[in-house]
């Protein structure tokens, strides 16, 4: 399930690492958060978008 194709050939794990992204880049903006946080979610979103990639299943 989490491998299938969904969107332009994105599985629900890369789907997910681009909101995680999305979420990170909108918390930078606000000034009392801590920068950390923003970061990690950054991290944890690229991470998911890299599994998401290595566990799609090919194609052809």
């Amino acid at each position: 399930m989490l491998t299938k194709d969904l969107l332009f050939g994105m599985n629900v794990l890369s789907l997910a690492g681009f909101v995680v992204m999305f979420f990170a880049l909108n918390l930078a903006r606000r000034p009392d958060l801590a920068r950390i946080w923003s970061i990690a979610l950054m991290s944890a979103g690229t991470a998911l978008l890299l599994i998401g990639l290595y566990l799609r299943t090919p194609t052809g």
